[in-house]
């Protein structure tokens, strides 16, 4: 057999492979819904410059609290201000936001959790021991400490939730470092000369990668979460600017005259969390042999 068709019979057995991946997948029907909603919210955020009817930010105090209707199909705020506009803006601000924090704390939680499960020793021990630090502090304390110190502000609120979300991701790329680097295939690649830098890109990094991803599925609802949550303490987006968390803390003040100010922001925060936990826990039945024999 010449090389071209051993590439050719790799090329196709891989295609196989993510078929019956994507096939499995399917038969998640919540799984699928979640991930539906995550595309389609995603896709609104992407195009609210496009499809959204109304300036978010634009003021008519005359028309504030103005009920359903073709010009405003979810009413107005307590400033005239159209709400699905408001919304559609809110997502770009609030999943965008997710998304980046998410992929920061994965950044930092790989990397930590890698040298310290090849290395170990006093690289292991020291990172072992912030991980644990920061693992007893109360989920909120350390965000609300960094966000008073650095000020109000969704960059701040940002660096606040990196910072204080990473753990968990180290301590679990850390075992599974651990159970892997005494295996065969990496004692091959470190007998073969491979350097340090190669065998965490081509040997481990493909092997841990599976409860990485889980993880970040199901903290992307929690991530969600926390920067609404203090949006809506005022630490994170500042007024004018449309976030889910902000439009929430906007209308506690008109709860009892215009609910659907808290309502609407709310439903998007739970939908996007649902959906976000529903692709997890989809993911995670997918990856975990275990849980696919259950």
């Amino acid at each position: 057999m010449t090389p071209t068709e051993a590439g050719v019979l790799v090329s196709e057995a891989g295609g196989e492979a993510r078929t019956r991946i994507l096939r499995r997948l399917l038969r998640d029907r919540a799984a699928v819904v979640g991930l539906v909603l995550v595309v389609l919210v995603a896709a609104a955020a992407l195009l609210a410059p496009v499809i959204s009817p109304h300036d978010p930010n634009a003021v008519d105090v005359a028309n504030k609290f103005a009920p359903r209707s073709s010009e405003h199909l979810l009413g107005t705020d307590h400033l005239g201000r159209d709400m699905v506009s408001r919304l559609l803006w809110g997502a770009r601000l609030s999943v965008g936001a997710t998304l980046v924090a998410t992929v920061g704390i994965g950044l930092i939680g790989l990397v930590l959790g890698m040298l310290a499960g090849w290395w170990g020793g006093f690289v292991d021990g020291l990172i072992s021991r912030v991980i644990e630090l920061m693992q007893a502090l109360p989920p909120l304390l350390l965000p609300l400490a960094i966000t008073a110190v650095l000020g109000a502000g969704l960059r701040n609120v940002l660096i606040a939730i990196v910072v204080s979300s990473w753990a968990n991701y180290a301590r679990i790329v850390r075992g599974a470092v651990l159970a892997e680097r005494s295996k065969p295939y990496v004692e091959a690649a470190r007998s073969s000369g491979a350097s340090t830098g190669r065998i965490f890109r081509r040997h481990l990094l493909p092997n841990i990668v599976g409860p990485v991803v889980v993880m970040t599925t199901l903290e992307l609802g929690i991530i969600l979460l926390a920067i609404s949550g203090l949006s809506f303490l005022g630490l994170g987006v500042q007024p004018p600017a449309a976030e889910w968390g902000a439009m929430l803390s906007e209308g506690r003040t008109y709860l009892s005259r215009a609910p659907a100010m808290m309502v609407y922001p709310g439903a998007a925060i739970f939908v996007m969390v649902l959906a976000f936990n529903l692709v997890g826990d989809g993911l995670r039945d997918f990856l975990d042999p275990r849980s696919r024999r259950a």
